[in-house]
């Protein structure tokens, strides 16, 4: 699937989708410093581009035809951290949401803050996605859950043409794990690194797990030697085994190395201040002057950029924006991956619970109320996961099914009653859910001045 990133930054979530197997073919961001680590690192096809002039890159983006675009606007007007405001950056949002409608791929994704969830302007880009045909998932996650030792919240909305709302939110639950700690990153008793023996001392023998190897040559793999170490700054870590981190909102300050880190900024790298010493936080375990100074390279891990990524910035204070404003690629490869599994129908949505509730409710018994259930669930499977706003369209998507066709009659008819119950399920529960606030309908030309 060819993808386009827009609000691309250094490319973090550009990193994760070719990972979990996508082709990027463009990637765009007004930061020059941004675009420079970006091509240093992915390839040469970002560009500095304001995206707030929507008609300047729409043209390149249709002659592009992706099958998927993703992206994460700037997110300071919704920041708990800032003043949250919604101002200039707000309205890239409804930016990002007019391009994607505009060039309509089948696909998209955008990460933000979970405080955007509840924003004007993404109520205005959700009704512009919506008009475009979109079926939007959206959902709220824990990074550390999805493979980075970070207590990170974020949103990820993901839309696919003419599904159902909530289409993808099972898939994306599934993926989670149990929380990622620090220890889990910097002191796991597998050290993360191979041994390939040099053939001169001006070669290295230690490469990463997340790096390409050496030549291979004959006999040229060997044990991990006994001698070997972790990098000094990552034992330190793990032999002090506290962090400080700068509260966000009168929060505590002092975090294991047993348990996520929170959310990176850019002021990861600070020590605690005056301030903080003089006034901790009750629950500290030790004084936050004793704890480890997280390195850049670590704070750059700690966001899932691998250990060979190479920053170049004039400032530290750059290099640490770009690494705060970066989607991980860890998570953004678990992302990735449950778009592929679904667009190859390799997974179905999950059918709630609540529906075999539901149809004993209407009078059925728990027996037939279960039949029900499954006979959707097998529904679900003919039409490889694919879900339909119209439930006109997918019964006929079912109705052309090989599988479907080759059935008798009786069978084809319970398939079809399932499916019917349950888009009669899925639409009471949506009418139950509260609506967002309304938005005054406006000129698609007048959303773009807008924006």
């Amino acid at each position: 699937m060819r993808v386009v990133e827009l609000f691309s930054g250094a490319g973090g979530m550009s990193l994760g989708l070719k990972q979990a197997g996508f082709d990027i073919v463009r990637a765009y961001d007004a930061w020059p410093v941004a675009v420079e680590n970006y091509n240093r690192n992915i390839g040469s096809h970002a560009k500095v581009t304001d995206l707030g002039d929507i008609l300047s890159v729409v043209p390149e983006l249709l002659r592009l035809a992706p099958d998927l675009i993703c992206g994460g606007p700037p997110c300071q007007d919704y920041s708990s951290a800032g003043r949250r405001e919604e101002a200039d950056n707000a309205k890239l949002t409804l930016a990002f949401g007019i391009l994607v409608a505009t060039v309509r791929p089948t696909w998209f994704v955008m990460e933000n803050v979970t405080n955007a969830a509840k924003s004007s302007t993404w109520q205005e880009a959700r009704k512009v996605l919506k008009a475009a045909g979109y079926g939007l998932t959206e959902s709220k996650i824990d990074a550390s859950r999805y493979g980075v030792p970070q207590s990170r919240r974020r949103l990820f909305v993901v839309g696919r043409q003419g599904e159902r709302d909530g289409f993808l939110a099972s898939s994306i639950a599934a993926a989670a794990t149990q929380p990622m700690t620090l220890r889990d990153m910097f002191g796991s008793t597998v050290p993360a690194a191979m041994y390939f023996p040099a053939t001169s001392d001006a070669r290295r023998s230690i490469w990463g797990p997340d790096e390409p190897a050496p030549t291979i040559r004959e006999r040229s793999i060997r044990p991990l030697p006994v001698s070997y170490r972790p990098h000094p700054d990552d034992a330190a870590l793990v032999e002090n085994g506290f962090v400080y981190a700068r509260p966000v909102r009168a929060g505590r300050g002092v975090r294991s190395i047993d348990e996520p880190y929170p959310t990176v900024t850019r002021t990861a790298s600070e020590r605690p201040g005056p301030k903080y010493l003089s006034s901790p936080h009750p629950a500290d375990p030790i004084a936050a002057s004793s704890t480890a100074v997280l390195t850049i390279d670590q704070i750059s891990r700690i966001q899932g950029f691998p250990a060979w990524w190479k920053w170049e910035a004039s400032s530290k204070r750059d290099i640490l924006q770009m690494i705060a404003n970066a989607v991980p690629a860890p998570v953004a490869a678990s992302i990735g991956r449950a778009i592929l599994d679904r667009e190859e129908g390799r997974s179905t949505p999950e059918i709630q619970g609540g529906f075999l509730q539901w149809l004993v409710r209407r009078g059925r018994s728990r027996q037939s109320a279960r039949n029900t259930k499954s006979l959707a669930g097998r529904a679900r499977r003919l039409l490889s996961g694919r879900t339909f706003s119209v439930l006109a369209l997918e019964l006929a998507a079912l109705e052309s099914a090989e599988e479907f066709k080759a059935m008798k009659r009786n069978p084809q008819s319970d398939l079809r009653q399932a499916l019917r119950l349950l888009a009669e399920y899925q639409a009471e529960g949506h009418q139950r859910r509260k609506r967002p606030r309304q938005i005054d309908a406006q000129p698609i030309e007048e959303l773009a001045k807008a924006a």
